[in-house]
């Protein structure tokens, strides 16, 4: 859904008058037998709204494609690009959580807070509060990928064959990095480079 450029965060209000024919998607795909979310519960509206818009917000990966086949609908872009201050805090996260995996690095808010102030001639208080907001998202989404790394059964298996290796923090910061997910092919990939990192060359 498009956001309406400006210095502060938007609001549901700034949400785009879409058409009836997009809206009567979103109704149709919302109402489908096979669209299932516990917030859908009859004779609960309420419960609908609030859940959609939680996952909206959330980036959903199926309300964000039906969202964007409402956006090509009425032909619209959606804007939803980093500001700058979210790629600096996300690129500085990426370098700080190879830090820590690396050399056990420790991440703290006020860390990049200071870093923050060394690019901005202008940091007040709503850059400072903009900043550790992107710092928790991020902080915690890649805490969550080091947690999947972690509890992986294949790749447990693949640090128990290749101990003299560091799996386990190596496929974590690919996660971080967006470089695999943890999905069948990028582990069986991951696992053939691993392979020949071990195999002798010619």
């Amino acid at each position: 859904m498009p956001r309406v450029k400006s210095k502060e965060k938007s609001s549901l209000l700034d949400i785009y008058p879409y058409s009836r024919d997009a809206f009567q998607y979103l109704y149709d795909k919302l109402t489908d037998e096979n669209f299932k979310r516990p917030y859908i519960i009859k004779d609960k509206p309420i419960n609908a709204v609030t859940g959609i818009i939680w996952d909206i917000t959330q980036g959903e990966p199926e309300i964000t494609e039906i969202i964007s086949t409402m956006d090509k609908i009425i032909g619209i872009r959606s804007e939803k690009t980093k500001s700058r201050l979210e790629k600096i805090v996300d690129t500085w996260l990426k370098k700080a959580y190879n830090l820590k995996l690396q050399k056990g690095y420790v991440i703290h808010r006020s860390f990049l807070l200071k870093f923050v102030k060394t690019i901005y001639q202008n940091y007040d208080e709503n850059i400072k509060r903009a900043a550790i907001y992107h710092f928790d998202k991020y902080n915690d989404k890649n805490k969550k990928k080091i947690k999947r790394a972690y509890e992986n059964i294949r790749l447990n298996d693949l640090q128990e064959r290749y101990p003299e290796f560091n799996i386990l923090d190596a496929y974590a910061y690919a996660l971080i990095t967006e470089k695999f997910k943890i999905k069948e092919d990028d582990l069986i990939e991951f696992e053939n480079i691993v392979a020949l990192l071990k195999s002798p060359s010619e």
